[in-house]
């Protein structure tokens, strides 16, 4: 639990770093990285979960 709990804030804390390298150099281009990792990120996240509801194959 304490590992995934980790993850999660390395996870924003790489995320809201990138955003903000990027904002330094060019604002537009922080919105355009901030919005391609939020999908990459909800893409990831969705088909975890689709594998969690799958059922087991094979016997």
């Amino acid at each position: 639990m304490k590992l995934l709990l980790l993850a999660w804030l390395a996870g924003l804390l790489g995320f809201g770093l990138l955003v903000a390298g990027v904002a330094l150099i060019s604002v537009p281009a922080a919105y355009i990285v901030a919005g391609l990792c939020l999908l990459a990120w909800s893409r990831l996240v969705d088909r975890a979960a689709a594998a969690q509801r799958a059922p087991g194959k094979g016997g």
